[in-house]
This record gives structure tokens, sequence and C-alpha cells, in this order.
């Protein structure tokens, strides 16, 4: 599964995916198609049980491209191709497989969204956010306003959305918006080897790991409790978490 601008590859139950379109990666006609209809492939492929999405050339995502901007852009047009990125956005973030997004170079306005629609983002010492759409006088998107909060805070988020100002690693990794920063030339090889590694795990219990996670800060404490309680006895009695629990102890023995 490839095309010109977006490369998939899967190996070892991860779905490696590299944007590698022009203009650091805009979110233009070039880019955009071929992503989504890969995206769309990996989420409802079997073999693909993590997922890890990056950028090529030294650059995540520079957002939409500016130059289809202004007096040029159709407001349809740009309509159907959000409805289109943002469907397959919801499914990378609700959906039961664990998402890695690998942050190298810039990540910028609608960039910085689609890198925090991930579980997990790793950035190298390299990386910059940046909330930019205030510079050109439109609103956050790619569930920007959505996600910036969750990772940073509510106080930060409107910082960074009011200002534009970017973000280096160092203080995205303070504030909350990346999990780790590591070298550019070692972060490649570092993610694959956690991508690799929650791989393994059992695709059902990583789905509703994930689900009760994201329903955390949606619904109160007497819900999540009341879900675990009716999924838990049944995990009790699944093969994996039989299997598991003998190699426990055998390495006890």
């Amino acid at each position: 599964m490839a095309s010109e601008f977006f490369e998939v590859e899967i190996a070892d139950g991860v779905a490696r995916c590299t944007m590698k379109g022009p203009k650091m990666n805009a979110l233009g006609e070039d880019l955009l198609y071929p992503m989504c209809e890969g995206l769309e492939a990996v989420l409802h492929d079997d073999d693909a049980r993590v997922i890890v999405l990056r950028g090529g050339e030294g650059n995540f995502c520079s957002g939409g491209d500016v130059g289809t901007m202004g007096e040029k852009m159709d407001p349809e047009f740009l309509n159907k191709n959000m409805r289109l990125i943002n469907d397959i956005g919801h499914q990378l973030h609700e959906g039961p497989k664990p998402v890695i997004t690998e942050v190298d170079g810039w990540a910028v306005g609608g960039g910085m969204g689609w890198a925090m629609a991930s579980d997990m983002t790793y950035a190298t010492e390299r990386a910059r956010f940046m909330m930019s759409f205030i510079r050109i006088s439109i609103i956050p998107d790619l569930g920007s306003t959505y996600f910036l909060p969750l990772r940073a805070g509510l106080l930060r988020a409107k910082e960074l959305v009011f200002t534009g100002r970017p973000v280096g690693a160092d203080e995205a990794l303070a504030m909350g918006i990346v999990n780790r920063v590591l070298p550019h030339d070692e972060i490649g090889e570092e993610t694959m080897k956690v991508a690799r590694k929650i791989a393994t795990r059992s695709p059902r219990v990583l789905g509703l790991m994930k689900r009760h996670l994201n329903l955390a800060t949606r619904v109160d404490l007497r819900t999540i409790l009341d879900l675990e309680e009716s999924i838990q006895p049944l995990m009790v009695i699944t093969p994996e978490h039989q299997r598991d629990v003998e190699k426990f102890f055998e390495k006890k023995e």
C-alpha cells in the first residue's frame, strides 16, 4: 500500500505511515486524498494492530495549504475536504487501535492538531509546534481546540491559540503536548520499538483500554466503575488472559 505522497509499511503488527507531500507535508490535494485512503485501509486491516503516523523530509505537517486560501478558496470544497480528514482523525482517536505520532520539525496549525489526534506523541529535539490560525484570521481546526486543552490544560491552550507563538520540543514536553523528546536520529527506531511491543498485546484488551481512557474526561467515576465491573469478569475467561497468567507463573518458578 503506497503512493508518491503517502507510504504505508505493515510489519510485526505495526502500520508505519509516512506523509511525503510537498510544502512540508501541507494538507493539500496531493497528500490529503492518498493519506485518507491509506489510513482508512489501515484502520480496517487486522494485520495493523498499532498505527505510527510520521512526516518525511524533516517535518511532520504544515497544516492547510496556504497557497489555496484567500480568494482562491472554495468554501464548499474546503468543507468537503475537512469532513474527509475529520472523519479519519475521529477514527484514529476514537478507534480501538493505539496510534503514535512521531514529530520531527514543524507541526503547524492543523498539522499540530493532526499530531495530537493520537494516543501518544513522540518528538525530536528539532520539533516545533504552532497554533498558527490567528495569523491568518481563521479558527483552529482538525480537533485542535479539543485536543490541546486535554493535553496542555485550558489556560495554556488559550495562550497558544490567541498568540500563535511557536513552542519548542522541551516546552511541549513540559506542557504535556508530547510524551517524550528523542534525538532525531533515534526517534524512528525507538517509536517502532514501542509500537512493536504494544502490537504483541491483545487487540481486544488494547481497544477496551483506549475506550475507557477516552471516556475518562466525558463521564463520571461511577460510569467507569460500572463498565469495569461489567467487562472485567469477561476478560478473565479469555484465552489471552489465561495464557499471560500461565507465563507469569512460569517466570516465577
